[in-house]
């Protein structure tokens, strides 16, 4: 905790020196976010996220000395923010779920001796005689019973909510089948305004229903894609199109999706599915799809 305090300070010297211009409310927010994620659990587990926070950070207070009142530093200070409120959410989903393993080794340890108990208790009920093992096998016969009708019911339950799931997707954004999985079409118009990366209120809205309904089901792995119209040039196109991709990433992750079972991946102006001639086809190619992988069935020898 100390050597982040130190590196937050030594940032703020070197940023601060000679500057009397008063940063904007989006870089003081972005500060406190990343000191509150700091004062978490994130510094210790989950480092990596706390370091992409801090490096958006870095390069928002590098733009306020270049630029302090631009576009630029505010959307820069934004991301920052968001990086260190998602690694701040990540820590303490971490350190929940370490609580949650810490009960489930005392609840595994419980179930052992509780087997064990069991073998001991079938032990002596053999030496009862043949009608008690007798009985003792009806019984088993009949828990087994139970467990595969609870086993075919809970299939069941699964294929209900994975149906439900795909109609609710359907009702929220473009849904289909491909070679690489099931494939969610997002306008860019409805997630972004115009040239920037930062979510509206109104897609916030929509992701979350998006989000609710993948998180109704076993978790599968995601891969997001953003995408651009052929306007500008390549490089910008890139990088707009993975910030905007990142974004999307971030939201799902905020919202409870594991982090470790999505990517982000910006694709810029290629693979277009409209013409760009015209504005109607180049509204549709600023997308982002969201992709759900197929599983890999396992092989067995």
């Amino acid at each position: 905790m100390k050597t982040i305090q130190f590196l937050i300070l030594g940032t703020a010297v070197v940023f601060f020196a000679g500057c009397t211009t008063i940063p904007p409310k989006e870089l003081i927010n972005a500060r406190s976010a990343y000191q509150y994620a700091c004062d978490g659990p994130a510094a210790q587990l989950v480092p990596a996220e706390l370091h992409k926070a801090r490096e958006a950070l870095v390069l928002a207070e590098q733009s306020f000395q270049k630029e302090p009142d631009s576009f630029k530093t505010k959307d820069l200070a934004y991301v920052a923010q968001r990086k260190s409120e998602l690694a701040g959410a990540l820590g303490t989903m971490a350190s929940d779920k370490a609580s949650k393993e810490s009960a489930n080794a005392d609840f595994q340890k419980k179930q052992t001796e509780l087997v064990k108990q069991g073998k001991q208790d079938l032990i002596n009920s053999e030496k009862k005689g043949k009608q008690d093992l007798s009985d003792s096998e009806k019984r088993g016969a009949q828990a087994l019973s139970d467990a595969e009708k609870k086993s075919k019911q809970d299939l069941g339950d699964s294929e209900k909510r994975t149906a439900n799931a795909l109609t609710e997707l359907a009702k929220l954004a473009a849904v289909k089948e491909e070679a690489r999985g099931l494939v969610i079409t997002l306008s860019g118009s409805v997630l972004f305004r115009s040239n920037k990366s930062t979510l509206l209120s109104s897609a916030q809205v929509k992701l979350e229903q998006v989000a609710q309904a993948l998180l109704s089901v076993p978790a599968r792995n995601l891969l997001v894609e953003g995408y651009t119209d052929s306007q500008g040039s390549a490089a910008y196109n890139l990088s707009l199109s993975q910030r905007r991709a990142d974004a999307v990433r971030d939201y799902l992750v905020l919202k409870g999706y594991p982090t470790d079972r999505v990517q982000a991946r910006g694709k810029g102006k290629e693979s277009p599915i409209a013409d760009n001639a015209s504005p109607e086809g180049r509204a549709n190619n600023r997308r982002v799809e969201i992709i759900i992988e197929r599983e890999v069935a396992s092989s067995r020898p």
